[in-house]
């Protein structure tokens, strides 16, 4: 049996706003995404017959066709006519519904592997492409480091990401659904913040403290969420340079400048989940 272990890395969002909904329903984004050492292991291996297994160490994730990496394994052997049994198994670190991509990142590293064992038979683009018939953060999980994606999600482009600093996620006990988020906005839509041009600005200028103030999540003004905004504070008062919402929450992410900082932060801040990461700079090798 042939099998590779992959790294799987959460991403964090440094911006996201909404800025339109499209025919189809999918709701048009200003994304900017960077990734972090936080991350999932996937196991993906092939051997004689057909069809897909996944197992998961964490019971909340679904080990059946609904989930992303099952999906991802299903995709690839359609596009590309494998014929073999894929076996997946995840071991979950990154936590689930906290808008760190962590189902996103695992149907990502399924996508690559399964193209190393099978000789790369696709480019990175192509797996790109088949990531946003996944869900709108694969194709940027596939690809890694930092970008500005916008559409849906498929349309990327490298950006200098986050360097020489330290983020504490908190995640408190309550989860947001990525579908109900989107309602909100559905319900009552915002005005879109329009490009993060002051964001990538600080980021090529390698200012975090410029970065810290140019940091925007829609979802905070959509949730309007005492619990959240408490965190945010919480962060602030302990030095954190920005604070904001992942994704569709509810880890809440605080950048720090020093490690002593981030840890002193954390050995504060009272929550289930409570990590110090730093970011990913390059793709992953393995």
């Amino acid at each position: 049996m042939a099998g590779i272990t992959v790294n799987a890395y959460a991403k964090i969002n440094l911006f996201l706003d909404i800025t339109g909904v499209l025919p189809n329903g999918y709701h048009s984004l200003n994304n900017v995404m960077q990734q972090i050492e936080l991350h999932d292991e996937v196991k993906v291996s092939l051997s004689e017959g057909s069809g897909v297994k996944i197992t998961c160490d964490n019971p909340a994730v679904p080990a059946d066709n609904r989930n992303i990496a099952y999906k991802a394994a299903a995709l690839f052997s359609e596009k590309t006519g494998l014929s073999a049994e894929i076996t997946i198994d995840v071991k979950k670190n990154i936590p689930v519904m906290a808008g760190l991509g962590g189902s996103s990142t695992d149907g990502a590293a399924v996508l690559k592997a399964l193209n190393r064992l099978c000789g790369e038979p696709l480019t990175k683009r192509e797996l790109e492409e088949l990531g946003a018939e996944l869900g709108a953060d694969v194709p940027f999980c596939v690809r890694g480091g930092a970008a500005f994606c916008r559409g849906i999600g498929e349309k990327m482009v490298d950006i200098k990401g986050l360097k020489d600093c330290h983020i504490l996620i908190v995640k408190p006990d309550f989860s947001c659904g990525t579908s109900e988020a989107y309602m909100l906005y559905d319900k009552a839509p915002i005005k879109s913040l329009g490009e993060p041009d002051g964001l990538i600005s600080a980021l090529m200028e390698n200012d975090l403290r410029k970065t810290g103030k140019c940091v925007y999540n829609i979802f905070e003004s959509l949730y309007k969420d005492c619990r959240i905004e408490k965190i945010k504070k919480d962060l602030t008062a302990l030095n954190a340079l920005g604070t904001l919402l992942s994704g569709s929450g509810s880890a809440v992410c605080g950048l720090f400048e020093t490690e002593s900082e981030a840890a002193a932060a954390m050995s504060r801040l009272k929550y289930p989940f409570r990590i110090l990461t730093k970011p990913v700079f390059s793709l992953e090798k393995n």
